[in-house]
């Protein structure tokens, strides 16, 4: 019993179990809360990007009111597997180590982890979160704010049940304007919070 237990605790450090919604696209995804090897099952392709079904017809919605307001914006990244994370966060930690040989292995996770989720911590895995990019800037990864689509995007993604999820204020990854997560109607967090809400409080 005793050795069940201790198990039992190393799963809630890990996963906060019952933070976890039955709806896993609710499900709160942080440093700390973890999907496991959670696959969605609803993946499609939108414009040869995987993502979930049940954010297509918001997507469409979100990037034609772009084109309408003078912006040519495109979904660059969607669905991330577990085992694409893993190749992906360790590409980055060999970088860390190579511009600095003197960091440790876990010194230069910790230092990827500013910028990059780790296995299994990362929205994309829900197929729910997208990196949208715009013709502005040649589609580059860019915190530019006088970039026109970062402040049309942060305003307006939430019209359509999208949320920036790494804001200049993020406590959980450097700022990142192209990086949006899809609510269901009525769950969307607030800007400012990683809480979401429940459908009763909106």
């Amino acid at each position: 019993m005793k050795r069940f237990l201790q198990g039992l605790l190393m799963v809630s450090i890990v996963m906060d179990l019952s933070a976890v919604p039955r709806d896993p696209v609710l499900c709160e995804v942080t440093k700390k809360i973890s999907l496991g090897s959670y696959k969605p099952s609803d993946l499609v392709s939108y414009k040869e990007i995987m993502v979930s079904r049940r954010i297509v017809p918001d997507l469409k919605k979100l990037l034609e009111a772009a084109h309408k307001a003078g912006l040519k914006l495109e979904v660059v990244s969607g669905y991330r597997s577990f085992e694409r994370q893993v190749v992906l966060f360790d590409s980055y930690c060999e970088k860390e180590r190579k511009k600095n040989p003197a960091l440790t292995k876990s010194e230069a996770e910790e230092q990827a982890n500013t910028y990059s989720a780790r296995a299994g911590h990362s929205e994309h895995q829900l197929g729910t979160a997208v990196d949208i990019l715009s013709a502005e800037n040649g589609y580059q990864f860019s915190c530019d704010k006088t970039l026109k689509y970062v402040g049309w995007l942060e305003k307006n993604a939430p019209l359509y049940n999208f949320r920036v999820s790494y804001p200049e204020n993020s406590t959980e990854y450097q700022y990142e304007p192209w990086h949006v997560r899809w609510f269901p109607k009525g769950y969307l967090p607030t800007q400012n919070s990683l809480k979401i809400k429940s459908k009763a409080a909106s």
